[in-house]
């Protein structure tokens, strides 16, 4: 009785889920993913990127609808599902009386290796808001600057260099 030990099959399953619905939202052959979540008790964010395989430059999620000959509602509902699965993983914390993380990082590569850290940090506690923590992560992630138009996603950048 006095095992405390955590169940981690459902967990597993979920990663293994996760990891197929990124899978089947991707319209073409890819090398990596990285997907970035936020989830609170009544708000969540999910988004990835994903490098084209022999490609260097990522495709945004969102950008995936805008790609020729790609099913949009497929690709909504998959993102749908995905959100949904995040969500079951956040309250699979709860259930397995766990602090739930507040962000998690998801890194997926085509031979089906992956890598997730769990944050537990306040979001709001540096003052960023979710746009900027978009930004720090696309930069920290993914070496992206902001676009030279965004003056003010650029400074929050500089600023957040001399931080680190």
């Amino acid at each position: 009785m006095g095992d405390s030990k955590v169940d981690t099959t459902k967990m597993e399953e979920l990663y293994q889920e996760i990891a197929t619905e990124i899978n089947m939202i991707i319209p073409e052959q890819w090398s990596e993913v990285l997907l970035y979540s936020e989830v609170e008790e009544h708000s969540d964010a999910t988004f990835f990127y994903y490098y084209p395989m022999g490609k260097t430059t990522p495709i945004y999620s969102l950008d995936i609808e805008d790609i020729e000959g790609v099913d949009v509602e497929e690709v909504d509902n998959g993102l749908s599902n995905l959100s949904d699965l995040l969500r079951k993983l956040w309250n699979e914390f709860i259930v397995n009386k766990q602090e739930p993380w507040k962000s998690l990082n998801f890194t997926l590569n085509s031979k089906g290796k992956f890598n997730i850290q769990y944050s537990y940090e306040d979001l709001e506690k540096d003052g960023y808001d979710y746009v900027d923590r978009v930004a720090i992560w696309e930069y920290e992630k993914l070496n992206m600057l902001p676009k030279s138009t965004d003056v003010s996603a650029i400074e929050l950048i500089e600023n957040y260099k001399k931080k680190i």
